[in-house]
């Protein structure tokens, strides 16, 4: 029978170093909110070094943080279970109306944690900068790539100035060359990818402002942003970027059009018309 992460630490726990062992006694006692805590949180916890806790995960043969959080979900399944039934989502013997009820019931609590979480001096700090931007810049990755496109293309029915572009290559080009006066709408779940932190350092080495839209407000990320807008449910480490970190993420976008729009109701009325008037030759 392979043996589980929990077993391998108990076993292991004399040859780990002293900061280690503060890692090992907190997940042990912490196990359920580990899965769903950041890197940068575990290590304030624990009070080490974010890079003690990678150096800890690698000396398990673990990838990295979210392999060690993965392999402590799997520790946590009983015997014979599921991911299904670990993410109290959807279950085999669902019915289809069941499963609609079930889903409207997500979204609905997502939404209303989006909300709770969303502070207002945060929107209104990030209004000030995509008002007084010179472009705006939305980026995403891997999944949260598709947010950043919703955002541009409803902004971009309000403004010319807000832009975006998918491939990562591109996006370097484009951030090396931003000035003072833009600022970058970036979206990212945990704020500790490699991207997000390489497009933070180059934000910042042109001057330019970093809007960061993440869950974690103190993502290695957020130490680069002018204003973190906090959103998103507890992900389950199974989960790899669910819906409901989507939809969160989309009703802040909406939350800052909404303001965007209501500070200048005649700017954005007139560039709506123009769009609308192009967009009717679309149609048949």
């Amino acid at each position: 029978m392979e043996k589980n992460i929990l077993a391998q630490m108990l076993q292991e726990y004399d040859s780990f170093t002293r900061s280690e062992r503060k890692i090992v006694d907190y997940v042990l006692e912490h196990q359920k909110e580990t899965q769903y805590i950041s890197i940068t949180d575990l290590s304030a916890e624990c009070e080490v070094a974010v890079s003690t806790v990678s150096l800890f995960c690698r000396k398990l043969k673990l990838a990295g943080f979210n392999d060690f959080k993965l392999e402590l979900a799997r520790a946590a399944l009983p015997a014979g279970s599921n991911v299904s039934q670990l993410t109290g989502e959807i279950l085999p013997e669902d019915t289809p109306g069941l499963v609609m009820g079930k889903v409207l019931h997500t979204v609905q609590e997502e939404l209303n944690n989006a909300y709770h979480m969303l502070a207002a001096p945060s929107v209104t700090r990030a209004v000030d900068l995509l008002r007084g931007a010179g472009q705006v810049i939305c980026l995403g990755q891997g999944n949260h790539s598709v947010v950043a496109l919703a955002a541009w293309a409803q902004f971009s029915t309000t403004s010319p100035k807000f832009k975006t572009i998918q491939d990562s290559h591109m996006q370097a080009v484009m951030l090396s060359t931003l000035t003072r006066e833009d600022v970058v709408l970036y979206f990212s779940y945990s704020g500790a990818t490699h991207e997000v932190l390489e497009a933070a350092e180059i934000i910042r080495s042109r001057g330019a402002r970093l809007i960061l839209v993440t869950r974690y407000l103190n993502s290695p990320a957020s130490a680069y942003a002018d204003t973190v807008l906090l959103c998103g449910p507890n992900e389950q480490p199974f989960q790899f970027g669910s819906s409901a970190a989507l939809i969160a993420q989309l009703y802040v976008v909406e939350v800052l059009l909404s303001e965007f729009v209501r500070r200048d109701p005649e700017g954005a009325e007139r560039n709506r018309r123009s769009v609308g008037k192009a967009l009717t030759q679309k149609c048949v």
